[in-house]
């Protein structure tokens, strides 16, 4: 009996919260038709528009039905000076928690999530780019750095489906380096437990989003190249994760 009142109350959370991330996309894009496409695509629009995005991120992340969030920022990271926030990958949330961080955020996402038929059309009013290897694409990202926007990459590429630190990709470190940006760590926690890769239900639990301390690029982690920041920045992750697990 308790495990069929489980699925119940599971399913009419998952439902509900289905319902809602799909208002959730209908609103951001009346909002980007309105205020962009009629309005004119205006800085001040823009960043308008990535206000209303964060200040929607952070409610729908605190409200998804049986699971409790918190936020920690130690050290009082403003994002006012443009960074390469990196963070690890767990779930089709993850972006919530994210977006919730700053306004001033441009997000490089996969081609598939770019031209997704429920939120893809947000994802292009808020400039978010597809990962490609393109001069053009890298152009057009230091551009917006230079307009006062971070940049944001899961380095490790893709949700882990057992919420494990995967291999780090190099690209986020080598932007940094060519776009001459610090690197801010986000570790999020509870995300891949509460809607897990292989899963399709929401299931209770708590999630956290911590902001660890900013990389300046005089760090000797960051002044060793690339290639040697992704790998110990991996071994960060992974570290704090088992920590995390205990």
């Amino acid at each position: 009996m308790k495990r069929i009142k489980y699925i119940v109350v599971q399913t009419a959370y998952t439902v509900f919260s289905f319902c809602y991330f799909i208002g959730f996309a209908i609103d951001m894009t009346l909002w980007g038709f309105f205020l962009i496409t009629l309005g004119g695509a205006t800085e001040e629009h823009k960043l308008k528009y990535h206000r209303i995005l964060q200040r929607r991120s952070r409610f729908v992340i605190n409200h998804v039905p049986g699971t409790s969030f918190s936020y920690s920022n130690a050290q009082g990271e403003t994002f006012e000076k443009p960074a390469m926030i990196i963070s690890n990958h767990q779930s089709h949330l993850d972006l919530m928690g994210i977006m919730m961080l700053t306004p001033r955020l441009i997000i490089l996402t996969k081609k598939w999530v770019w031209h997704n038929p429920f939120y893809g059309i947000v994802i292009r009013y808020a400039d978010f780019f597809p990962i490609t290897d393109t001069e053009e694409m890298v152009d057009a990202i230091a551009e917006k750095v230079r307009k006062g926007y971070s940049v944001m990459i899961f380095p490790e590429g893709t949700r882990s489906a057992d919420c494990h630190i995967q291999r780090f990709h190099r690209g986020a470190f080598y932007l940094a380096e060519q776009l001459q940006l610090d690197i801010v760590p986000v570790f999020i926690k509870g995300f891949g437990k509460v809607l897990p890769k292989t899963s399709f239900h929401l299931h209770p639990g708590q999630m956290s989003v911590e902001v660890m301390p900013r990389m300046l690029r005089n760090d000797p982690v960051l002044a060793a190249g690339y290639r040697e920041a992704a790998k110990k920045l991996h071994s960060v992750y992974k570290v704090k994760n088992v920590e995390n697990e205990e």
